[in-house]
């Protein structure tokens, strides 16, 4: 199992596979968990970042849109934050100065037993818990 960032989806939605490698990236990544290839994991939070980005982006329908499908993916575990999770996030913004987001699902990730996490956040590289693979 891997966990998955929201740029992943956010990447999936908002981008052009055929010009944008990241996007590419992104969705062979969601269909592999669709189909039982890989087994994702990410957090409700996902949910609201990606609702939110596509939103402002590309509209509010768009973004509705992009929400109602992220909840339809198969094989997608979905995890809910907890006040552990926070208090772990909280540990890890001042362990590595992390934005809140981050540390959440940083925290999310470590909760679900994975040690690798899909992003593209290369601020997430200085954390020594998890492993970064990123998009490009």
């Amino acid at each position: 199992m891997v966990y998955l960032d929201s740029n992943v989806f956010v990447y999936a939605v908002t981008h052009d596979p055929a010009s944008n490698k990241k996007a590419k990236k992104a969705i062979s990544i969601l269909r592999d968990v669709e189909e039982s290839r890989t087994r994702g994991v990410t957090s409700l939070l996902t949910w609201d970042e990606l609702a939110w980005v596509v939103s402002r982006l590309e509209g509010r329908e768009a973004g509705i849109r992009a929400g109602a499908t992220f909840l339809k993916l198969q094989n997608l575990t979905l995890l809910a934050v907890s006040l552990s999770m926070m208090i772990r996030a909280q540990e890890l913004i001042e362990r590595y100065q992390l934005k809140p987001r981050d540390a959440i699902h940083v925290s999310t990730a470590l909760t679900a037993g994975e040690r690798e996490i899909i992003s593209d956040d290369a601020e997430l590289d200085i954390v020594r818990e998890i492993r970064r693979r990123p998009l490009g």
